[in-house]
C-alpha cells in the first residue's frame, strides 16, 4: 500500500538566503505536503509505477494516526491502536500493532528531511512543477522529487521520486483534503465474521 512519512516542512528564518523562486517553491510544496497531514484528513486514489517492474493501484485515506487503504485483494483499517488487514483472497483477517509492525508496507516509507533539498518551481501545462534536489551530504535515500501540483489548491497530480538510483512515479486522482469522517477508520467486524482471525501482534 502507499505509505506516507510525516516530517517538518516549516520555512523558518534559516531560509532567508533563498532566492524568490526557491521561497515560492518551498511554500507551495509545504502547502501540498500539509494536505496529507492536515487535521481534517485526506482521501485519494493512486497508481504506483517503479521502473515498470512494480505496479500498484488503489485508494487511501489518512487522518492523524488513522488510515484506511485498499489495493488488489487487501483492505486495511488502522485506527491508530489496532490494524486490521483483510486478505480477501485468503479469507483471513490479520491483527497488527500499527506502532511496531510494518509487515504489509509494500511501499517503504521514504524518509524525508525537508531542509536537505534545494527547491525550484516552474509553470507546467497542468499546473506547477516543483523540483527538489538533494544537497551534498543530505540524509536519507531520496535524491530528487518532482511534484506536479494543481493551480490554486496545490493538490498533487503526480510525484516522481528518485530513491538512490531508481525512480518511483505516483499519480493521484479524486484527491480530497479535509472533511474525512472518523467512521471510515472503524473495522466492520460483522462483514468479516466468517473470516479466520490471525493475531500477528
Amino acid at each position: 500500500m502507499i505509505t506516507l512519512a510525516q516530517g517538518r516542512t516549516h520555512v523558518g528564518e534559516q531560509d532567508t538566503g533563498m532566492t524568490p523562486n526557491e521561497r515560492q517553491a518551498r511554500r507551495i510544496f509545504q502547502t501540498a505536503y500539509n494536505h496529507f497531514f492536515g487535521p481534517e484528513g485526506v482521501r485519494f486514489s493512486y497508481k504506483i509505477n517503479i521502473l515498470h517492474l512494480y505496479k500498484e493501484e488503489g485508494t487511501a485515506c489518512y487522518k492523524g494516526n488513522k488510515s484506511k487503504s485498499q489495493h488488489k485483494n487487501t483492505i486495511i483499517w488502522d485506527n491508530g491502536d489496532l490494524k486490521h488487514i483483510v486478505r480477501q483472497n485468503k479469507h483471513i483477517v490479520e491483527l497488527h500493532d500499527p506502532k511496531v509492525n510494518k509487515k504489509d508496507d509494500k511501499l517503504q516509507k521514504f524518509k524525508f528531511y525537508p531542509d536537505d533539498f534545494t527547491y525550484s518551481i516552474a509553470e507546467a501545462p497542468e499546473g506547477f512543477l516543483v523540483t527538489l534536489k538533494a544537497k551534498s551530504g543530505a540524509k536519507g535515500s531520496i535524491r530528487q522529487v518532482q511534484a506536479l501540483l494543481t493551480r490554486g489548491d496545490y493538490y498533487p497530480k503526480r510525484l516522481r521520486i528518485k530513491v538512490t538510483i531508481f525512480w518511483a512515479t505516483i499519480t493521484f486522482a479524486d484527491f480530497q483534503a479535509g472533511g474525512i469522517n472518523d467512521d471510515i477508520f472503524v473495522f466492520p467486524k460483522k462483514r468479516y465474521a466468517d473470516y479466520k482471525v490471525i493475531d500477528e501482534r
